[in-house]
C-alpha cells in the first residue's frame, strides 16, 4: 500500500491555485516519478499533449500574451503566494498560543492585484492580505514589480552589447512586456552596486 498528496486546483475569485491535500492511501494510488522541480511524468505528459494539442490549432506560443509559460508562471507564484500566507498565519498563531481572529489572532483580509515582470513575461498575480497587515512575501517584495531573474536577463543582455532601447524592444517583441529604458537603467545600476532584485519600474499595481 503506496502512499502520496493529492495536488489538487481550486478556483478562487477566478485565479486558479494549487492546493495540497491530505494524504491518500490505497493500492489505487501510484506514486508517479517526479523531476528535480518536483513535476511528476504524468504532468509532464499532459503539459505535452497540451502543447501538441496547440500546435495542431492556432500554434504554440511559449512566452508573451497569451503564451503557456506565463500563464503557468502565474499559477505557480499564486500558488506560492498562498502556501507563504498559509505559513505566515500558522507562525503567528503559534506565537499567540493558537488564538483565533475573535480573540485578536491574525486572518486573511483579501487580496490585491499585482502585475510582475517575469522572465517569460508580464503575469497579474493576486497578493494574499492579512488582517493585521504584518505578512511581507519572500517570493515578492513589497514595492517589487519584477522577479529576479529578470534582471539577470536584461543584465545579460546588457554585457552582450544591447542600449537600453534595443532591450526594451527586445522584451517587447520576445515577451510582450511593455517597459522603460529609465526601468533598464535602474536593473543596469544597481548590478553595479548593492543590488535589490524586483525592484520598482513602470508596471502599477
Amino acid at each position: 500500500m503506496s502512499t502520496t498528496t493529492d495536488h489538487l486546483i481550486e478556483s478562487v475569485d477566478s485565479v486558479s491555485l494549487a492546493k495540497v491535500g491530505a494524504s491518500a492511501e490505497g493500492a489505487d494510488v501510484k506514486l508517479m516519478p517526479v523531476s528535480q522541480n518536483g513535476l511528476s511524468s504524468e504532468l509532464l505528459e499532459e503539459l505535452a499533449a497540451l502543447a501538441a494539442e496547440k500546435v495542431r490549432g492556432d500554434g504554440l506560443r511559449l512566452m508573451g500574451e497569451g503564451g503557456l509559460l506565463p500563464e503557468l508562471a502565474q499559477h505557480l507564484m499564486q500558488a506560492a503566494l498562498e502556501a507563504e500566507m498559509d505559513e505566515h498565519l500558522a507562525a503567528e498563531a503559534g506565537r499567540a498560543g493558537g488564538r483565533g481572529s475573535r480573540s485578536g489572532g491574525n486572518t486573511r483580509n483579501g487580496y490585491r492585484n499585482k502585475k510582475v515582470m517575469t522572465e517569460v513575461g508580464t503575469v497579474t498575480v493576486q497578493i494574499p492580505r492579512d488582517r493585521l497587515g504584518t505578512f511581507q512575501p519572500r517570493m515578492l517584495p513589497k514595492y517589487s514589480r519584477r522577479t529576479g531573474a529578470l534582471d539577470d536577463l536584461v543584465i545579460s543582455l546588457t554585457a552582450k552589447g544591447l542600449t537600453s532601447g534595443e532591450i526594451v524592444s527586445h522584451l517587447a517583441q520576445t515577451y510582450g512586456m511593455t517597459t522603460t529604458k529609465e526601468t533598464i537603467s535602474t536593473i543596469t545600476d544597481s548590478d553595479s552596486g548593492t543590488r535589490v532584485p524586483g525592484g520598482r519600474d513602470s508596471i502599477t499595481d
